[in-house]
C-alpha cells in the first residue's frame, strides 16, 4: 500500500511534464525507457513486489503513446504536408550533378595519392543512410548490391520531406501498437508523396519532363526500399469502375428517336449497341495493354512537337543517380522481349524474310545496352 501511494505520488509529478512535451525523439525515448528498461526488464524481474509500480508504469506509458501519436499528426502535417520547398530543394539535376563532379574528383585525388603511397582509403559511404529508415538503429546494415555509394545517394541529399517521413517512422515503429502504427504511416507515406508529386511538377516546369520524372522515381524507390524493414502494410486498395461506355449506350436507349427501332435488325440499334459496345472494350483491353495506346498518343505527340520545332529541351543526367536500380531490370525484360521475339520470328518466317526482317539479334541488343550505359 505504501509502494502504491509513493507511486501515484510519481505519476502526478510525470504527468504533467509528459503532456507538455512537443518532440518526437524525447517521446520515443521515454516510449523505450518505460517500455523496455522498467516493464520488460525490472518489473518482470521482482513482478510481485513491483505489482503497484508496473500499473503505474503503464498508464504513464499510455500516456506517452497518446501524446507520441498526437504530436505524430502534427508534425505530419506541419512538417510533411505543409513542408515548402527551398530553391535548394528543387535544384534537380544541378546539384546531383555537382555532387557527381566532387565524387570524380576525390577519385582522381585518390588515383593521384595512391601513385605516391601515401593515400589512405576515403570512404563516400554514409552510415547514417542505411539505417535512417530501420526500425532499430542497431541492427546491422544490409549488404549493399554496388561497392561504391555515389554522394548524390546519400541521404543527405534526399528531399527533405522523405528524409523527414522516415525518421518519423523510425521513431514510431517500437513505440505503438502495429495497427496504430499502420494508420499513422500510411497517412505520412500519403503526405510525403503528394510533396514529392508537387515537387516534382515544379522541375517539370523549370528543367523539363524527364528531369521531373526521374526525381519522383528517384524517390519512390528510396522510400520503398527505406519502408521495407517495417514488414507493414502500407497500401490503400481502392476499386474504381468506369462506365462512361454503358453511360452513353444508356443515354441512346433512353433517346425519344430510338425507342421505335428496339426491335430491327441493323446496326442502329440501341440495344445491341448497348450490349456489344461494352462487350467490344473489354475484348480490346483484353488483347491490347492499355499502357500501349498511351505510348502511341505520348509518341505521336511528341513527333508533333519535333515537326513543328518546339520539342522538349531535357537532359538525361538525372538517370545516373537511379541507374543501380532501374537500369539492371530494364535491360533484363529488354533481353528477355527480344529472345521471345526472335523465338517467334524463327517459328513463323523463313530465313529469307527473316532476311527481310533484319531484326536484332540478342546478342547486338546486349552490345547496344551495354554500349548506351
Amino acid at each position: 500500500g505504501l509502494l502504491e501511494k509513493l507511486c501515484l505520488s510519481l505519476y502526478d509529478v510525470f504527468r504533467p511534464l509528459i503532456i507538455h512535451v512537443i518532440h518526437l525523439e524525447t517521446l520515443s525515448e521515454l516510449c523505450g525507457i518505460l517500455k523496455n528498461e522498467m516493464l520488460e526488464d525490472h518489473v518482470q524481474n521482482n513482478a510481485e513486489q513491483l505489482a503497484a509500480f508496473a500499473a503505474v508504469v503503464e498508464q504513464m506509458l499510455e500516456d506517452v503513446q497518446e501524446r507520441l501519436v498526437y504530436r505524430t499528426h502534427i508534425y505530419i502535417q506541419t512538417d510533411i504536408a505543409g513542408y515548402k520547398p527551398a530553391p535548394g530543394d528543387l535544384a534537380y539535376p544541378a546539384k546531383l550533378e555537382m555532387m557527381e563532379q566532387i565524387a570524380q574528383s576525390l577519385k582522381e585525388e585518390e588515383k593521384k595519392l595512391s601513385v605516391d603511397g601515401s593515400f589512405s582509403d576515403v570512404k563516400l559511404e554514409d552510415p547514417e543512410s542505411c539505417s535512417l529508415g530501420k526500425p532499430d538503429a542497431s541492427e546491422s546494415c544490409p549488404p549493399r548490391t554496388y561497392t561504391t555509394i555515389s554522394p548524390a545517394d546519400l541521404h543527405g541529399m534526399w528531399y527533405p520531406t522523405v528524409r523527414r517521413t522516415l525518421v518519423c517512422l523510425s521513431k514510431l515503429y517500437r513505440c505503438i501498437d502495429r495497427a496504430v502504427f499502420q494508420g499513422l504511416s500510411q497517412e505520412a507515406l500519403s503526405a510525403c508523396i503528394r510533396s514529392l508529386l508537387e515537387a516534382s511538377d515544379s522541375i517539370t516546369k523549370n528543367k523539363g519532363q524527364v528531369d521531373g520524372q526521374l526525381f519522383l522515381i528517384k524517390h519512390l524507390l528510396i522510400l520503398r526500399e527505406q519502408i521495407a524493414p517495417f514488414h507493414t502494410e502500407f497500401t490503400i486498395k481502392e476499386i474504381s469502375l468506369d462506365l462512361k461506355k454503358t453511360r452513353d449506350a444508356a443515354f441512346k436507349i433512353l433517346n425519344p428517336l430510338t425507342v421505335p427501332h428496339f426491335f430491327r435488325l441493323s446496326s442502329s440499334n440501341a440495344l445491341i449497341q448497348f450490349l456489344l459496345e461494352s462487350i467490344q472494350q473489354q475484348t480490346k483491353q483484353k488483347f491490347v495493354d492499355p499502357g500501349l495506346e498511351e505510348f502511341l498518343a505520348k509518341v505521336s505527340a511528341l513527333k508533333t512537337m519535333a515537326v513543328v520545332g518546339k520539342g522538349p529541351n531535357v537532359t538525361l543526367n538525372l538517370l545516373q543517380t537511379t541507374e543501380f536500380i532501374l537500369f539492371k531490370p530494364t535491360k533484363n525484360n529488354i533481353q528477355q522481349v527480344f529472345q521471345k521475339l526472335h523465338s517467334l520470328l524463327k517459328e513463323e518466317f523463313s530465313n529469307e524474310d527473316l532476311q527481310i526482317v533484319a531484326c536484332p539479334s540478342v546478342d547486338q541488343v546486349n552490345l547496344l545496352l551495354s554500349m548506351t550505359k
